[in-house]
């Protein structure tokens, strides 16, 4: 497949997360695939997709390019933090949910083949994300505090 075709299926998994049809998002990727280099099936994406479904994620996307099998893609990622989940971080895992709307920046890096996701990695604004919530970061572990 060449870069166009890679270029439709990331938009697309971004267009089914943002309608919330995380089994069609998991669906589009490969049988053994690798999310920020661990080996993950895709029922275990669709796990991780329904997680950030509880925090109403959606993603507008900006610049895309690709080349060969790479596509990256530049998005504004907004949420709410509506639950406790094991994503992102883990940021909202241990704090109860504030309610609170974020907004952050994600560059996002996907490997596309025989017309199936691959591969990904990630870069997000996860302390942004957290301080918009209200989350504040403190020294833990005996470090010393002013």
């Amino acid at each position: 497949m060449g870069a166009e075709e890679n270029k439709k299926i990331v938009r697309l998994q971004f267009d089914l997360l943002n309608s919330g049809d995380t089994k069609g998002a998991a669906a589009l990727w490969s049988d053994e695939s690798f999310n920020h280099g661990r080996k993950v099936s895709p029922k275990q994406l669709e796990m991780v997709y329904e997680m950030l479904k509880q925090l109403h994620e959606r993603h507008v996307l900006h610049e895309m390019v690709a080349e060969g099998e790479w596509v990256a893609v530049r998005t504004t990622c907004d949420g709410v933090h509506a639950a406790k989940v094991m994503v992102n971080s883990e940021i909202f895992a241990h704090v109860e949910p504030s309610g609170r709307k974020y907004q952050v920046q994600h560059m996002h890096l996907f490997r596309v083949v025989d017309g199936k996701l691959k591969e990904h990695w990630a870069n997000r604004d996860d302390l942004g994300a957290a301080r918009q919530v209200g989350l504040e970061l403190r020294p833990s572990n005996g470090m010393a505090q002013d």
